[in-house]
């Protein structure tokens, strides 16, 4: 009986050990800061004819609650910034030459609130989770998909408990929406990048 508690025991901590999603969690519990380096790319089907168009920048987010977006590419709208204070409840937008504010309400929704109810989500009969590796996939139930014209498939590859790519697309996956993560810090000094926001 002995031996069989100690290997459930030891089961047990590799399966918990091995999954990406608790290194994830792990990883963000507490983290007011952070600052991505990204670039969202889509392929999307128009009439028969593949779209595809790209988009890279920065996002930074100071206590869970200011928010800083700088694209950098494509070259056309390159440099264009927005920045939202929630305490003030400002927008700034910054172009090259250009500072615009306005007061506007935003609904800013807590990142461990979006966290929680996709695990909430993963936890339920409604999806299907696969975790291979480092990619967690999280498909709808046939149930569910049954009942959609395009059921969507989640995929999130996660690499030393931090998110690398998450992509969003149709079951034959010929159109996707993919967030690829080039750099991701944690708790690191982001109030630089609201220095004009007064």
């Amino acid at each position: 009986m002995r031996k069989a508690i100690i290997l459930l025991t030891i089961l047990f901590a590799f399966v918990t050990l091995a999954n990406p999603i608790l290194d994830l969690v792990e990883n963000l519990a507490g983290v007011r800061d952070i600052f991505i380096e990204f670039e969202l790319v889509m392929r999307v089907k128009n009439q028969e004819q593949i779209q595809e168009s790209s988009i890279s920048g920065d996002l930074a987010i100071r206590n869970l609650e200011d928010f800083y977006f700088l694209i950098k590419k494509p070259s056309v709208i390159s440099q264009l910034s927005f920045v939202y204070i929630s305490r003030t409840k400002r927008l700034y937008s910054s172009f090259p030459g250009y500072l615009d504010m306005e007061n506007i309400q935003l609904s800013v929704i807590n990142f461990v609130e979006i966290l929680q109810s996709i695990l909430k989500i993963i936890q339920t009969p409604v999806v299907i989770t696969q975790i291979e590796g480092d990619t967690v996939t999280i498909n709808p139930t046939t149930l569910i998909a049954g009942r959609s014209a395009e059921p969507v498939v989640f995929k999130m590859r996660i690499r030393d408990g931090l998110i690398e790519e998450l992509t969003i697309t149709n079951k034959s996956e010929d159109e996707y929406i993919k967030m690829k993560i080039n750099k991701i810090s944690l708790n690191s000094n982001v109030d630089v990048y609201f220095h004009f926001a007064r």
